[in-house]
């Protein structure tokens, strides 16, 4: 009963610290962004430094984060899915406290004299976590039934290589965004990347591409489509549950991108694990920018998701494809969403910080 209270110490420690430092790197030219999480936060720090190749710009950064956490293990001893019941116990969920940080740099490749910014870019990242699942508080819970050397947390180290093509133009007076983005990349997490603990040793392949289009441009309602597709392949000797229920690509904030489960809306967090998986995301999003001007800014957002997954396969079933739709209302990017997964016929309310993508 002494980790929980220890764990929260270390962790309040560790990010009251991290707080303190844009005020330390203000003048050196640091920017900073904070996102929080319901139980936690993530710090991520970028400067412009000086340029590794001539007329276009080289991006540093670093970020760090921590968490006291819900997970979901929704597999059976003999690695079948496990469905939830719609009444009792969730035996898939557990208890989880979290450190994750990253460091590495955006290279530019091509430059775009319209926007002054790069627009394609080579991006090198170092990505590291450390979990511990709470084995005394999660007894019965499905993955502590099974026999994966990652069931009580440990380390994860990777490296993710990546280019990036960003078309994209916000315009935050009128709170829109219009153009495409892209990118693909390579992560690897070989065991001798300080990964011995959890006895990860992968390699992990992601192509995402996001587009948005202006609909209606105004002072009292703006309005734009946004529509995101994702895919993840994971192989190797052994893939832990961190990456069997996220998706990878370039994020700042390492294992952030939430799998099929988080990513498709209006089921379980980390539910339909694979190693393969395929999402799109289509929203329409309704802003009132006016009311900016007081500081906040209310929102409609009508979305339809749909996904696939292997099912530890190893090969798609087009058979069996995700679908979900839903509506959310909120102000400042505080939205309380009502999701309709149309495979199970269930409706569910639930609160996001920030919009999905």
């Amino acid at each position: 009963m002494r980790k929980k209270p220890t764990w929260f110490v270390l962790l309040l420690v560790l990010l009251l610290s991290f707080t303190a430092a844009p005020v330390l790197g203000a003048e050196e030219g640091w920017k900073s962004r904070l996102e929080l999480r319901i139980w936690g936060l993530d710090l991520a720090y970028s400067r412009l430094g000086t340029p590794l190749f001539s007329g276009v710009d080289t991006h540093y950064f670093f970020s760090f984060g921590g968490g006291y956490q819900t997970f979901g293990f929704y597999r059976n001893a003999d690695q079948t899915a496990y469905t939830p019941p719609e009444e009792g116990k969730n035996l898939a969920l557990y208890r989880n406290a979290n450190l994750t940080w990253s460091g590495g740099l955006r290279q530019g490749l091509i430059y775009d004299l319209a926007r002054r910014r790069n627009l394609v870019d080579l991006v090198l990242v170092y990505n590291g976590r450390y979990d511990y699942n709470f084995k005394e508080e999660n007894q019965g819970t499905l993955l502590f039934a099974s026999d994966l050397p990652d069931r009580e947390g440990g380390w994860q180290n990777s490296l993710l290589a990546g280019l990036i093509y960003d078309g994209v133009d916000v315009n935050r007076e009128r709170c829109l965004k219009h153009g495409i983005y892209a990118e693909v990349s390579v992560e690897t997490a070989p065991s001798f990347l300080g990964n011995q603990s959890t006895g990860a040793n992968y390699t992990r392949l992601n192509g995402t591409a996001m587009g948005f289009l202006t609909l209606l441009e105004g002072r009292e309602v703006s309005i734009y489509l946004a529509d995101r597709v994702m895919y993840d392949y994971l192989t190797g000797d052994s893939i832990p549950v961190r990456a069997r229920t996220t998706f990878g690509g370039y994020s700042k904030y390492p294992g952030a991108t939430r799998g099929l489960g988080g990513g498709f809306r209006g089921v379980q967090e980390d539910r339909f694990d694979g190693y393969i998986k395929a999402l799109n995301n289509l929203e329409l999003r309704i802003n009132f920018p006016r009311w900016s001007e007081y500081g906040i800014v209310p929102e409609v957002i009508v979305y339809f998701d749909a996904g696939l997954y292997d099912d530890l396969t190893r090969r798609l079933d087009f058979d069996q494809m995700l679908t979900s739709a839903g509506v959310g209302v909120g102000i400042s990017d505080l939205i309380v969403y009502g999701n309709y997964f149309l495979n199970e016929k269930q409706f569910t309310v639930a609160l996001a910080l920030g919009i999905h993508f």
